[in-house]
């Protein structure tokens, strides 16, 4: 277990029982020098040596690991480039984030009056640019995985990436060539869009140890639910909609994620 927070959490346990340091050396026979140091945090101590010290204290090794997942003050190890990605997937994200709109009134104008006023190179530029977008935004979730240890986030952004970008493609790919099974692989797709959104909703979740409860609570669910609109297909369009208030709390998490990072 880590210095110096085991020394400050042994030192406080002690101080609750009321006990000097030469008191619990009387009652768990290390010496003095020994408990002073693993207090300072100068040493870290064998699990038998933490074992016999918490014997003593009325407590067991459950206590410190508890204690550890309750006040996880330890700092991140976040490389240079991590946060560099951190940084990106946060600015790009709020471009990402405008550009949804601009989608989905190109999108709206498609079905609606099955004809475009835009020419197609601006209809393709904006697919591009959107999917390049997608792309550094979530690759902001795949480092928050890796930092935080979540293997769950990391795979399904991942997964989020590529059938995010199969999508793209697709638009682009239908746009050029029509064809008579569009709706067909359409629905494919929206089930596996749904999928994945819903790991990545339980990915985020798990980050309530860090990020805060409520944050990653209600980002969490509105991501799981939105993944069942679209597993469902005939909800997509609720589905879509639900995108617009998970993308702002998707930029809140990656802020917050950065802060955390900047300080370590």
């Amino acid at each position: 277990m880590r210095q110096p927070e085991l020394g400050k959490i042994l030192t406080n346990l002690r101080n609750e029982k009321g006990l000097t340091q030469e008191e619990l050396v009387e009652k768990c026979h290390i010496s003095v020098r020994t408990i002073q140091r693993i207090e300072a945090g100068e040493v870290t101590p064998r699990s038998y040596t933490i074992k016999t010290i918490l014997a003593a204290l009325d407590q067991n090794l459950e206590t410190i690991k508890d204690i550890f997942s309750l006040d996880d003050s330890s700092p991140l190890t976040v490389s240079k480039k991590d946060f560099q990605i951190l940084n990106l997937a946060f600015i790009i994200g709020i471009v990402y984030f405008i550009l949804g709109f601009v989608e989905l009134y190109v999108e709206a104008d498609l079905e609606f009056d099955k004809t475009l006023a835009i020419s197609s190179e601006f209809y393709v530029s904006i697919k591009i640019i959107s999917f390049i977008t997608m792309l550094f935004f979530y690759a902001g979730f795949v480092v928050s995985g890796t930092i935080f240890n979540n293997y769950l986030l990391r795979i399904s952004s991942i997964l989020v990436m590529i059938i995010f970008g199969i999508a793209y493609l697709f638009d682009i790919y239908s746009w050029f060539f029509p064809s008579e099974s569009e709706d067909f692989l359409w629905i494919v797709l929206c089930i596996f869009i749904g999928c994945a959104l819903v790991l990545h909703g339980i990915g985020v979740l798990r980050l309530k140890k860090y990020v805060g409860t409520n944050l990653s609570m209600v980002t969490a669910v509105l991501i799981i639910i939105t993944g069942g609109t679209f597993i469902s297909v005939l909800l997509f369009i609720i589905g879509l909609i639900f995108l617009i208030p998970v993308s702002i709390l998707q930029l809140i998490l990656i802020y917050k994620i950065k802060e955390l990072a900047e300080n370590s």
